[in-house]
């Protein structure tokens, strides 16, 4: 059974609650943020809002490989809950 879209933002959003949590972040939970972003981005049925979080945390996490910073995290958070 494919993973929705929905399950695809709450995963991301997990991860985001649990690096901002932790302050850290691993390789695995890097990477699997970076493949939930790709997939997500390329759907025409998000709401904008979604989509311009999307692209701040892709934006983001191809420039730093350290953990996102709490405030970014928590509007990124704000803005997916809003979907």
């Amino acid at each position: 059974m494919p993973i929705t879209n929905q399950d695809k933002l709450r995963l991301l959003k997990d991860l985001l609650e649990n690096q901002a949590a932790e302050n850290y972040m691993t390789t695995d939970e890097a990477e699997q943020i970076k493949r939930l972003l790709s997939s997500l981005t390329d759907d025409p049925s998000l709401q904008p809002i979604v989509t311009q979080t999307l692209s701040m945390i892709q934006e983001k996490h191809q420039l730093n490989h350290e953990p996102f910073q709490q405030n970014d995290v928590e509007q990124w958070l704000n803005a997916l809950t809003l979907e």
